[in-house]
């Protein structure tokens, strides 16, 4: 599902250059689900966005369920990345003005699907995450965890094969932090390809394969401490 072989990325800082990502390689296959541990600052969103063709790498190659997508040109990337992946972010990234039918609705904007088709998808994604009864309110009106889940659902509902998820359960209480656990690890059991980052050890556990980020690279999770995972 995914392949990265000698990946970087660098940073102007000034007129230094900052080294975020190093030589980095990484496999991923169809169906599991890998989280990535490490401190604030060590480099896991930006790999996350690299892996959600949100950002380039400046050397190495990316293949993406068997196409080399490392040279392709925007509007062949943003393609790929509505068809194959949904995202699911820690500040939840809602349209205020909208409701949250039209919120979910919003990946299939570009799709060739009839009227009819998105209303359904949107009300099945909805149903999933136990919102469809909120479809009409705006997010507003919504607690954190529901907000969360309406971005869960709006993650999923062009049945994306790879989901990926930036710190989703960061600003939510214990109840609801629980409440998306549950949702991330059915959408597993579905088949669902999970990429999750965290400086959360408790979360990361949920992963069938926890990798650290360590000197600009992946390493397996071997009990680094927790209070230094946890740290920023």
């Amino acid at each position: 599902m995914i392949e990265l072989r000698g990946i970087s990325r660098h940073y102007k800082d000034g007129r230094e250059k900052r080294t975020v990502i190093e030589d980095l390689d990484l496999n991923v296959k169809q169906g599991e689900f890998v989280s990535i541990l490490g401190p604030s600052g060590s480099g896991k969103s930006t790999l996350l966005n690299i892996l959600g063709l949100l950002d380039k790498p400046d050397s190495g190659t990316y293949r993406l369920a068997g196409q080399d997508v490392t040279e392709y040109g925007g509007g062949r990337l943003a393609a790929i990345r509505n068809r194959h992946i949904g995202f699911i972010f820690q500040q939840f990234m809602l349209v205020p003005r909208l409701t949250v039918g039209e919120n979910v609705a919003l990946p299939l904007q570009y799709t060739r699907m009839s009227a009819r088709e998105k209303r359904k998808r949107v009300d099945e994604a909805l149903e999933w995450v136990g919102m469809l009864s909120r479809k009409k309110d705006v997010p507003v009106h919504l607690s954190g965890g529901q907000k969360q889940k309406v971005a869960i659902a709006r993650a999923i509902v062009a049945s994306p094969s790879l989901l990926l998820a930036d710190e989703p359960t960061g600003n939510l209480d214990v109840q609801s932090k629980q409440e998306v656990i549950n949702i991330l690890q059915r959408l597993h059991a579905q088949g669902k390809t999970i990429m999750l980052v965290t400086h959360d050890y408790e979360l990361a556990r949920i992963a069938e394969r926890i990798l650290y980020m360590l000197d600009r690279k992946l390493v397996p999770y071997r009990g680094a401490p927790e209070r230094e995972a946890n740290r920023g």
